[in-house]
């Protein structure tokens, strides 16, 4: 099997169909994190997204840390001091975890286990079709994957840019929290949100399309991107719109301009990026272009040989 998530038809052929459920058995995935950089804001965001976009308040994490033989302690104290900093600002607590050093990694591995309590907001009622809604986007494509590329490959990318673009794109995780964000697109009435992390944000469309039986038909220019993102992609030669995008959430919403107001009342800066379609046909468009998306592939970031 590809390296990354599973690919849609195992998980359903391989996973669901031998648990004898046709959805996952819990309602929120949060995928595990791999390294040390930028390790605890994307375990503790990466939790509070996922379970906001499942309409879920986080409360409390289960946090497994695996190290490989070598691990300095003062690498795992500073890890756990950032990862109780991050979760007392979000109000979350730690209930429990398991902290073991195995040859069976070579870096830091973390399984994140999210628990949390429903929402308790105001919906508008809502249609039964999703067709012919807005999809909103909120946070910008890629930003995780670039944050994590500027941090670990700084002496590569300097023989191009200057330290300064770079150290500027390493901090583009730094407020990767979306829960008010999720909050604010359930109240404006929301049919569905995803929390777009591995695969990027082709791959979250192809999901969220998948998840509310819609088409879409996206336009590639409206899709929020900041310049740092594609040069760092430009030098590596990756693709930015199927790279790490934690920090981002897809929604899709009757009536979009009015989430976007909403968010940018409360300082969230968010994009309308196309519609949903009663088809099945999910459209990308750039100028007089047009692509069809495909089922979510390896992501980008793993093309590159990180630390």
């Amino acid at each position: 099997m590809r390296t990354g998530k599973v690919k849609e038809s195992i998980l359903k052929r391989s996973v669901l169909r031998q648990l004898n459920t046709g959805h996952p058995v819990f309602p929120v995935r949060i995928n595990p994190v791999e390294g040390w950089t930028l390790a605890a804001k994307r375990a503790v965001y990466g939790a509070v997204n996922a379970l906001a976009a499942a309409e879920i308040k986080a409360q409390t994490l289960a946090v497994t840390v695996l190290m490989p033989p070598g691990t300095e302690e003062k690498q795992l104290k500073e890890f756990m001091s950032e990862l109780g900093r991050l979760c007392h600002r979000e109000g979350i607590t730690i209930s429990a975890g398991h902290t073991a050093v195995t040859p069976a990694v070579n870096t830091l591995l973390l399984s994140i286990a999210g628990i949390g309590e429903k929402m308790d907001i105001s919906k508008p009622g809502s249609s039964d079709r999703a067709d012919g809604m807005d999809v909103i986007m909120t946070g910008h494509a890629g930003r995780e994957g670039a944050a994590l590329l500027a941090i670990e490959k700084e002496e590569q990318l300097t023989t191009r840019y200057p330290l300064s673009y770079i150290e500027t794109a390493a901090h583009f995780y730094d407020d990767a929290g979306q829960f008010e964000a999720a909050r604010l697109l359930w109240e404006n009435g929301a049919l569905g949100i995803r929390d777009i992390r591995e695969g990027g944000v082709f791959g979250a469309l192809w999901e969220l399309a998948v998840a509310c039986r819609v088409g879409l038909d996206i336009e590639l220019t409206s899709i929020p991107i900041r310049q740092h993102t594609i040069e760092i992609c430009e030098f590596f030669d990756l693709n930015p719109y199927m790279l790490l995008s934690g920090g981002c959430l897809l929604a899709v919403c009757p009536k979009g301009k009015a989430a976007v107001d909403a968010l940018a009342e409360h300082g969230i800066a968010a994009e309308m990026i196309g519609r949903t379609t009663a088809d099945n046909d999910r459209v990308i468009r750039y100028d007089t272009e047009t692509r069809y998306l495909e089922p979510p592939g390896t992501d980008e970031i793993y093309k590159i040989e990180r630390m």
